[in-house]
């Protein structure tokens, strides 16, 4: 797959089927649209082509709390996905103020026909884009007569019943629901960061952790709780259990630490990188009233998590 950063760099060369979207999470829906648009490209024997924004546009030009939007997948996140597709091409436009206000029509004109020469455009059902959102299916198809590409929009995806979009799934691992939010994903939620120092009380209690730096702050990080996760550490996978929320029973911390309890390991790893495959919530984060009784429950989320 081509990665191409930049307008700059757009190459018109062979017509073109292209798809538009922020695809973040890369999710069961967002492969929908990516499987039409490989059959259009076949088909039409086209070069199959993934316009992408970044940064996502909402934390452009999004408003109060959506502005702040929490990702599923960081840029290098989407691009490996998207590598696990047959896609030939991605272009990735970086989001601006500027960028922003550009006209449906000359983004059209400009990108799809003049540097990509666009012959099919394959759309998701609530997909927009340009200035005031006025790039929307109904719009494109008016500018068909113009240009003489295909359209096609693809209709909602729904697994077990429930549409799959990227704000339901935010939702749903916020609300600490990793199990659900694995279907609609189609594999497990994950995490990378960098292993910090923390306050090494796990030790004492016989259940060391890893504290976790997320390494990137805009990633999404699920409700507070405690919750079964593999482990992947230089190419092994280890199952654990892992803490989100504030530490009650010892301390009452002012920001959620994110502690990863690694099963049947016993190396020191500050400062490494790893990443966190969330299976399913075990339960609330709570206040214990000893440190006899947190060890008994720790003792139980561990078997737990053995048999996930």
């Amino acid at each position: 797959m081509e990665i191409i950063r930049g307008l700059e760099n757009a190459q018109s060369g062979h017509p073109c089927a292209v798809t538009i979207g922020t695809f973040d999470g890369v999710h069961l829906g967002h492969r929908q649209i990516i499987k039409k648009l490989l059959k259009t490209a076949r088909d039409k024997k086209l070069c199959s082509t993934l316009i992408t924004f970044d940064p996502h546009p909402r934390s452009v030009v999004g408003r109060g709390t959506a502005k702040n939007i929490a990702l599923l997948s960081t840029l290098d996140e989407k691009l490996r996905l998207l590598g696990e597709t047959q896609l030939e091409r991605v272009l990735i436009i970086p989001f601006d103020k500027a960028f922003s206000q550009t006209d449906y029509r000359d983004f059209v004109r400009d990108v799809l026909i003049d540097k990509l020469n666009v012959r099919a455009l394959v759309i998701g059902y609530d997909h927009t884009f340009g200035r005031n959102r006025e790039g929307n299916f109904a719009n494109l198809e008016k500018l068909r007569a113009t240009y003489g590409y295909s359209l096609d929009e693809v209709e909602p995806y729904e697994q077990g019943g429930q549409i799959v979009n990227s704000t339901f799934i935010r939702q749903f691992l916020l609300d600490g629901d990793v199990a659900l939010a694995a279907r609609l994903l189609g594999r497990n939620y994950s995490i990378d960061g960098r292993v910090v120092h923390g306050s090494d009380r796990g030790k004492t209690l016989n259940f060391p952790t890893a504290n976790l730096q997320p390494s990137q702050v805009q990633k999404l990080v699920p409700g507070n709780g405690v919750y079964a996760v593999d482990v992947k550490y230089k190419g092994t996978l280890y199952k654990g259990m892992l803490n989100i929320g504030f530490k009650p029973t010892f301390e009452q911390r002012s920001r959620p630490t994110v502690e990863v309890h690694i099963i049947n390991f016993d190396q020191t790893i500050y400062g490494d990188q790893l990443s966190v495959y969330f299976k399913k919530r075990l339960r609330d984060e709570k206040k214990f009233d000893s440190r006899e009784a947190l060890i008994a429950q720790l003792e139980i989320d561990k078997q737990e998590s053995l048999k996930i």
